[in-house]
């Protein structure tokens, strides 16, 4: 694994040296790497479903009562419990990135694909049809390529590579 700058260890000295090698100081002796734009787009991805889940979750307890009294189809508890799945996904996985976990990029990749299937077969299985379908369809592959090309960035890769090493 790359050696970080000498500074790590002691004063921090040339602070040009370690802004090209990647990292910032937070305070004396203290240093922290630049998070990779990629991986803030990945943090946005998480932070947009772990609140469309939570989202899914309070609406679906606020309106129980409606939704059984309607009949909605597939029903409150499949609702609340798919929106408290990704909640807790998300959570997971925020966590996952916030701790700089390496295991992160690969459950991202997981979480996309899981998202998918389940949001196809919901759709296809339990939905009516609707005609947006070819949207949707476009939407999510752009989705799960912009996961794949950000997580398998060389940035992205070193950034949780580094920070794992490091924290050892």
């Amino acid at each position: 694994s790359p050696a970080l700058p000498r500074a790590i260890y002691g004063p921090i000295g040339d602070h040009r040296l370690l802004r090209r090698e990647g990292y910032h100081a937070l305070f004396a002796g203290t240093l922290i790497m630049k998070r990779p734009f990629s991986v803030t787009i990945l943090l946005w991805l998480v932070l947009s479903l772990t609140g469309w889940g939570a989202l899914r979750l309070v609406t679906t307890i606020l309106w129980w009562r409606t939704l059984l009294e309607f009949a909605s189809s597939p029903g409150p508890l499949y609702i609340s419990v798919s929106g408290a799945f990704w909640l807790v996904t998300g959570i997971g996985l925020l966590w996952g990135i916030w701790q700089v976990k390496s295991w992160v990029r690969f459950a991202l990749l997981g979480a996309g694909a899981g998202f998918t299937l389940w949001y196809w077969s919901d759709r296809l299985l339990l939905q009516t049809p609707h005609a947006n379908w070819p949207f949707a369809l476009a939407a999510n592959l752009l989705l799960l390529i912009v996961i794949s090309i950000c997580i398998f960035l060389p940035a992205t890769k070193t950034f949780f590579i580094k920070r794992e090493a490091h924290d050892r």
